[in-house]
């Protein structure tokens, strides 16, 4: 009976797809325990509140408002899907569903709009468990199928993208779908190179099935965000460099025309489906919507290098100065090394991995670099070119992989391996300190949060407002006023019922002076006000003040 735990334990261990899976269980395990510890961003009601002016849209021809017709509605109806089965199954009458919320008054008002945070914030995180999947796959093509569990540890320890796990409902969820494309269409590539020439044709087969899949899977990943059309470009560069590379009868790619025409065509339906907002005008809505999104409308000034400067006119090098600052030393060094020995391998790499290559560093490098040179609009450090933190991660893990392979003493072996946990071991530690603000990292190079602080933006979603409130409900009296900096359901979401919490705007309009307490986040001028009240608590983390407490009169 010993002998046979034994050796099943040792296939176990063995199992490539079984390590993977040890190791998205192991992640899922962790992050659901902690999941209910982060704060509301100051977007997810906006977010929650988009279902509804779709499904408006539809049933009664209301214009969705101002700019948000061009989001993506994916991830908001599943979420929105997802809470209303589970009120379903619990039985509850749902007296305030989110049919009712009509506007920002009424989802601040609801008390259902916790318990939606509560499975939104579940939804997202099982989401990012796809990245983390993806990145174990590619690094399986790039480095071997037994390593790929190798892959999804690593991404885990890029502070940011861990942190935004749990709470970001648009970046997130495009980071997850879009490295999901990229690896499925290394994938078909091989499958078309490896394909009879002679069967490339339309028809009930498997050619015919995958790309139509895969046009619809880039569907989707568009209607998370319009920037998954690029995928369709992508997986056709890496079939076109791939050929070339690997000195493939390239001239015959012109056969793959009608699959691509197919993919192309599931594509434009699903994206169609998706939003409704592009029913009535599906192209002019797609031109629109690239146009808007290229050149964001926001008008907000960022906080970069000590001064605060519109975003849209910060330097060219904002982007891959965040990158360098909240990207783990260790990462960042590997990532570089592991560009080099891509391009000394790339003879030796098969076709699998020359496309998955090309694919990821079209994730890495293409829309950063449109994005920069056309000057848009970019804000709050790397949050919306997160999808690729996973590239990154992807090369930095084969990096590290390729030299422990290239290593072939055992001693030398283990050597290395001890070395990787004590060089982790650091990383670990300060997402520990930092929770549950692991998304405001930044690495020991740049001289950590200490350095940041009033340099860079923190909390700029203001999660800790939810520490300060429940500071306030815990040191208050019954019908205390709160005054909140900005974006009210950051803080009334986590005040008890018997504390009044109003917004800074209405609190002027009342022009009140009886005693209050004014709760702020770390983003422009909110922490500055009512300069003559002490501050009478701070979350911090590494000794840095995030979200602060006043107390006034």
């Amino acid at each position: 009976m010993i002998f046979i735990f034994f050796a099943a334990t040792k296939y176990f261990f063995k199992n490539a797809y079984i390590k993977t899976a040890i190791v998205i269980i192991g992640l899922a395990i962790i992050g659901l325990s902690i999941v209910s510890h982060y704060g509301v961003s100051s977007d997810e009601n906006i977010e929650i509140q988009m279902v509804q002016w779709n499904l408006n849209l539809i049933t009664k021809g209301e214009p969705i408002p101002s700019n948000l017709k061009h989001y993506g509605t994916l991830f908001n109806v599943t979420s929105e899907a997802v809470f209303q089965l589970k009120e379903f199954g619990d039985d509850r009458v749902i007296n305030n569903s989110i049919s009712s919320s009509k506007n920002q008054k009424s989802i601040n008002n609801s008390d259902d709009f916790y318990e939606r945070i509560k499975v939104k914030h579940i939804c997202t995180f099982l989401v990012s468990l796809i990245t983390y999947a993806s990145v174990a796959g590619i690094v399986g093509i790039l480095a071997g199928r037994q390593y790929a569990w190798f892959g999804a540890v690593v991404l885990a320890l890029f502070p940011r993208f861990w942190g935004h796990s749990f709470f970001n409902p648009k970046d997130i969820p495009f980071a997850a779908m879009f490295t999901l494309a990229n690896f499925l269409g290394a994938c078909l590539v091989d499958y078309y190179l490896k394909a009879d020439q002679d069967n490339i044709k339309l028809g009930i087969n498997r050619v015919t099935l995958y790309s139509l899949l895969y046009g619809i899977l880039v569907g989707l990943v568009t209607g998370t965000r319009i920037g998954g059309f690029f995928l369709l470009f992508f997986v056709g560069i890496a079939h076109l460099l791939t050929s070339l590379v690997k000195k493939k009868n390239y001239r015959k790619l012109y056969r793959f025309w009608s699959l691509y025409g197919l993919m192309v065509i599931s594509w434009i339906t699903t994206t169609t489906i998706i939003h409704p907002a592009s029913w009535s005008n599906p192209i002019g809505w797609f031109i629109e919507t690239l146009r808007y999104l290229s050149k964001h409308g926001w008008s907000g000034t960022v906080l970069f290098e000590g001064q605060f400067i519109s975003a849209h006119q910060l330097p060219w090098y904002y982007l891959p100065k965040w990158f360098l600052m909240t990207i783990p030393g260790i990462f960042i060094i590997m990532f570089f090394l592991g560009l080099l020995l891509l391009i000394s391998q790339a003879k030796k790499l098969n076709d699998t991995q020359t496309a998955c290559v090309v694919l990821v560093l079209l994730q890495i490098f293409t829309l950063p670099t449109i994005a920069i040179l056309r000057q848009s609009t970019i804000y709050d450090g790397v949050r919306q070119f997160l999808f690729i933190i996973p590239g990154i991660a992807a090369i930095a893990a084969t990096a590290l992989l390729w030299i422990y392979q290239k290593l072939h003493r055992k001693n030398y072996k283990i050597f290395f391996a001890v070395l990787i946990i004590t060089l982790f071991s650091p990383i670990v530690f300060d997402m520990v300190n930092l929770h549950p603000y692991e998304y405001v990292y930044f690495n020991r190079i740049s001289g950590g949060l200490v350095q940041a602080d009033n340099r860079y933006e923190t909390d700029y979603w203001g999660l800790s407002m939810r520490d300060g409130m429940e500071w306030i409900n815990n040191n208050s009296i019954a019908d205390e006023i709160v005054v909140s900096s900005s974006q009210l359901h950051s803080s009334k979401t986590f005040a008890k019922h018997n504390i009044n919490v109003i917004s800074h705007g209405k609190f002027k309009k009342l022009g009140a002076t009886q005693p209050f307490y004014y709760i702020a986040r770390p983003r422009w001028d909110f922490q500055e006000r009512f300069p003559e009240c002490p501050v009478v608590y701070s979350v911090k983390r590494q000794g840095v003040p995030l979200t602060i407490v006043k107390k006034c009169g």
